[in-house]
């Protein structure tokens, strides 16, 4: 931070980050130049120089090579050392990087043509003796590599659109091209417009005034994970239940969760519906996600009913190939073909795949909505501003959740699905329901349906944490139910969480004066044991002070966006860190079952928990093992 600029242009990589590169390429030209230098002797000494076609093509070889590879091994030394210098923010340390990046340029140039001379003596004008033919070969063939090697990386860190912007309507334009670069895949769709300048606008108000590269942000999310994992080390009561939020002042405090409970009858059958229907979340992903329980025999499996099966007459959409998706929702699941009443598995921003079916043991039509899967599921996530809930007046949710459940109230009012599936079973109920993204659209749809449907319920498996206000989310505890695994990120993510998120970065590099390869080994070493966490980031009690406080920005500076919360009841499944090794699997590990606030799920846990405790398969997992007692056929909705 910031960028490097180079040959007048931004690069999405800092003047710091050359240091393992670097290194790298040093121990090759190392291993080089002992070859080249070896040769060289030999071939001065010997006495059957008369032995290669072109005795003098081989002398200049030879000797250019050693003394350009010897040049660019002192250049990339230099780099090294320089880039090895001060902390994230000491630019002004690492000042000449530029310039010398422009000489080694010169130089990567003179090796490309070096390389193609090289490449012809060796491979084509042979003649020489064979020892040294095969380690002049050797040497071309790793300098190409290497030089392969150099331009994918070059492409991989180029910036398309050159520069950072200050002004505000340059910055969003910016951020709009950004989208369109990334995402060019999808198309030009009919929503996709309005989705990239509603993201561009979010992106360049919460980061116009950061000016990170990737590296940053990861070294400064390694400091804040082990920040938070020091502080409850260091706050953690093994006698008492509490939950952690460690980037607010003070860097931790409680909020006691009250025990779910299982001794009410209501209680217990409703934790029972949740488990019983949490299958339900898990066919909507189809075959991606049965590949990923079954990574060796789910090919074979769906492949063996793929040519079996018949084009179902309720599918919408053309993303079934083979009806791989109909017959994996069916496998994971377990339902039969007459119990899945429609299919819809195109997807689109703001219009998640979804599908209708009916549950004749809990005497319930279910519309279950899938969580993210695809590209514009990630754009429908991120495009968070709140807008109204239509119906809802003074009510405020996701505007991207809000867009998508509008637009499955279309698809089944256009097919008349509910309709059809309720003038066949009159006396049943309406059960709404998803996973992540799919959970916050099963909220707002139940918002849009239940005047139609007084006695629809709606169960939310890791809502989105940004979803409804405050209002909204207590209006929702009527009829919506959530479930949040421990760590999991989805329930904790919203504008102001990202935003608390970035400003607990920045606070964590400003302070941090420590170079950042220095603090990528050391995060290596706690990670594998080898040093204790507070030795790593505040090298010693003393330094704790002067970091711990800078992580309250987001306090101090509050969001003008409006904070919005979780859906529902939240039955919050948390895992016990003291009773739990950091190897266990889910066996060892205790969990508890709480009743949690809404709104406690406020800060992001930095931890590889955060994104496996979100997958839909840990969930149901989780709900079948915690289940106090078997989940048996009856009509508890």
């Amino acid at each position: 931070m910031p960028a490097l600029e180079v040959l007048g242009r931004r690069w999405y990589i800092g003047s710091d980050d050359l240091v393992f590169p670097t290194f790298f390429c040093v121990l090759m030209r190392i291993f080089w130049v002992v070859i080249l230098a070896t040769r060289f002797s030999n071939y001065l000494n010997s006495t059957s120089n008369e032995d290669c076609v072109h005795p003098t093509l081989v002398l200049t070889y030879l000797a250019t090579a050693t003394a350009l590879i010897s040049l660019v091994l002192i250049v990339e030394m230099l780099v090294m050392i320089i880039s090895m210098r001060g902390g994230i923010m000491q630019v002004e340390k690492r000042s000449t990087i530029p310039a010398i990046l422009h000489f080694r340029l010169f130089l990567f140039l003179l090796e490309i043509g070096l390389c193609v001379f090289g490449t012809y003596w060796c491979f084509v004008e042979t003649g020489c003796d064979k020892d040294m033919i095969i380690s002049v070969r050797l040497v071309v063939i790793s300098n190409w590599v290497l030089i392969s090697l150099t331009l994918i990386g070059v492409i991989a860190v180029f910036d398309p659109f050159g520069g950072y912007h200050s002004d505000k309507s340059m910055n969003d334009k910016l951020w709009e091209k950004r989208f369109k670069c990334w995402c060019c895949c999808i198309g030009r769709k009919e929503n996709s417009h309005g989705a990239f300048e509603d993201l561009a606008r979010i992106f360049s108000s919460q980061f116009a005034d950061v000016d990170l590269v990737a590296s940053d942000i990861a070294v400064g999310l390694m400091m804040v994970s082990q920040q938070q994992h020091l502080a409850a080390q260091k706050r953690l009561d093994v006698n008492q239940l509490v939950y952690f939020n460690t980037l607010v002042k003070k860097m931790s405090f409680e909020i006691e969760c009250e025990r779910y409970d299982f001794e009410n009858r209501e209680s217990r059958e409703t934790f029972q519906d949740l488990t019983y229907f949490s299958s339900y979340a898990l066919g909507a992903y189809g075959w991606p996600l049965f590949m990923y329980i079954h990574p060796i025999t789910g090919c074979f499996n769906l492949c063996q009913e793929c040519s079996l099966f018949g084009r179902s007459s309720t599918s919408a959409g053309s993303e079934d190939i083979c009806h791989s998706n109909h017959i994996a929702l069916k496998k994971l699941s377990g339902l039969e073909d007459n119990d899945i009443l429609y299919t819809h598995f195109t997807s689109n921003i703001y219009s998640p795949a979804f599908y209708v079916a009916v549950d004749h043991n809990r005497q319930v039509i279910i519309v279950t909505i899938r969580g993210t899967l695809s590209l514009q599921d990630v754009i429908t996530d991120m495009v968070c501003e709140p807008q109204d809930i239509p119906g809802n007046p003074g009510l405020l949710a996701h505007r991207g959740m809000v867009l998508s459940a509008s637009n499955i109230i279309t698809i089944l009012e256009t097919d008349r699905v509910l309709e059809k599936a309720f003038s066949l079973y009159p006396e049943f109920q309406l059960l709404v329901l998803g996973h992540s993204l799919g959970a916050g659209a099963a909220t707002l749809l139940s918002f849009m349906l239940r005047d139609r449907y007084p006695t629809l319920r709606c169960f939310a498996y890791g809502p989105p944490g940004g979803l409804l206000s405050e209002e909204a989310a207590e209006e929702s505890k009527k009829f919506v139910v959530s479930t949040v695994v421990n760590k999991e990120f989805a329930t904790r993510l919203s504008i102001n969480s990202i935003v608390q998120l970035r400003d607990s970065v920045l606070s964590a590099i400003q302070i941090n004066h420590r170079s950042k390869w220095k603090l990528t080994l050391d995060h290596i070493m706690s990670v594998m044991r080898l040093r204790p966490i507070a030795e790593v980031i505040l090298n010693s009690e003393e330094e704790a002070p002067l970091i711990l406080p800078t992580f309250n920005r987001a306090e101090e500076d509050p969001s003008e966006v409006p904070k919005l919360y979780p859906p529902g009841k939240v039955i919050f499944i948390h895992r016990n860190e003291i009773q739990a090794s950091c190897c266990s699997s889910y066996s060892g590990a205790h969990y508890d079952v709480l009743s949690a606030p809404n709104n406690v799920f406020d800060t992001i846990p930095v931890s590889p928990e955060m994104l496996t405790d979100h997958l839909p398969d840990t969930l149901v997992y989780l709900l079948k093992e915690l289940q106090p007692i078997d989940v048996s056929p009856g009509s508890h909705i």
